[in-house]
């Protein structure tokens, strides 16, 4: 069985072109009527530039859709507070009737967790470990949450329930070895990359999908999980086009006109371009298939481009069609 098929989303092209926002209730109609498994929306709260908030434009896809599963992928935890988070989450798992999937993570731009909102860079990963703790609980019981960590306080607190039980289902994004750890501690599954951040020096050379894999094995050891129930979701960075050149033409533009340079995983471009696929859909495809074979049970497209409408065909007529 071939792997689930998502696509992204990107909310952060709505700051330049606010006009396109039919662009994407279009999108999210097809992705119904074609049988597409999933929607990607990335979080931003303050990345320098002006955004949506990502879970009143989930909302929003969740009202005008009814079969796709909708997602945050990813999150930043560390943002927010966990009872906000919980509730907002649990909030949307009844408005989609079960169809929301929450990608968690803590996000790779230190200037917004670190600047904006003071949270120390070198703690986001601890506190992320309690607010989840936190989450679960608000989830899963059926009494009041009384809790005191180290960050957060919680006396008699009850909130909304997810539809979706135990929970909704829970994807930690990262490719470190503390973010792994938190998938064998916390996940469903893991919101994979087939390339390192940027700012992770250490992997920048040496990047493994396969380690990567192997050591959430580790993990899942160390908390007692079966790391074949683990759910494997991989990302690809990718656009469609007659050739590479004009692709990457498109990819260019698009981080100039639209993202003002800014480019995702806080690295140059080079980066990016190293590790997406860039031209026909059959390289997109055989990506597809190199996924599989790692054991992906999602695989992400998300569109590097000034056009998503036109990708989004593209993805439709010269991709699903031919998984």
């Amino acid at each position: 069985m071939r792997p689930k098929i998502g696509v992204g989303i990107n909310v952060k092209e709505l700051n330049a072109r606010p006009y396109h926002l039919k662009t994407y209730y279009y999108i999210a109609k097809r992705a119904d009527e074609v049988g597409l498994d999933f929607l990607a929306i990335p979080n931003m709260v303050s990345r320098g530039m002006p955004g949506v908030e990502t879970f009143a434009y989930l909302t929003a896809l969740a009202a005008r859709t009814e079969w796709v599963r909708l997602g945050t992928f990813v999150c930043q935890v560390p943002l927010y507070h966990p009872i906000i988070l919980a509730s907002r989450i649990a909030t949307l798992d009844v408005i989609s009737e079960g169809r929301f999937v929450f990608g968690a993570g803590t996000g790779w731009y230190r200037p917004e967790v670190e600047g904006t909102f003071g949270v120390p860079w070198n703690e986001r990963w601890q506190r992320f470990d309690e607010a989840m703790e936190i989450m679960r609980k608000l989830w899963t019981e059926s009494e009041p949450v009384t809790y005191e960590g180290k960050y957060f306080k919680l006396k008699d607190v009850v909130t909304i329930k997810p539809v979706q039980e135990p929970h909704t289902p829970i994807w930690i994004g990262g490719t470190s070895d503390v973010a792994l750890e938190m998938v064998a501690k916390h996940g469903d599954g893991w919101a994979g990359l087939n390339y390192p951040f940027w700012t992770s020096v250490k992997q920048r050379e040496a990047y493994s999908v396969q380690e990567r894999l192997e050591k959430l094995k580790e993990y899942c050891k160390r908390y007692g999980k079966d790391p074949d129930k683990i759910k494997i979701g991989m990302f690809l960075h990718m656009n469609i086009s007659s050739s590479r050149e004009k692709a990457i033409g498109d990819v260019k533009a698009h981080y100039v006109e639209v993202r003002k340079g800014r480019v995702g995983g806080g690295g140059p471009l080079e980066h990016q371009l190293k590790w997406g696929v860039w031209g026909p859909a059959e390289t997109v495809i055989e990506a597809i298939k190199q996924f599989e074979k790692v054991g992906a049970d999602t695989v992400v497209l998300w569109p590097v481009t000034r056009d998503l409408k036109t990708q989004w065909d593209r993805i439709e007529r010269e991709v699903l069609p031919n998984l």
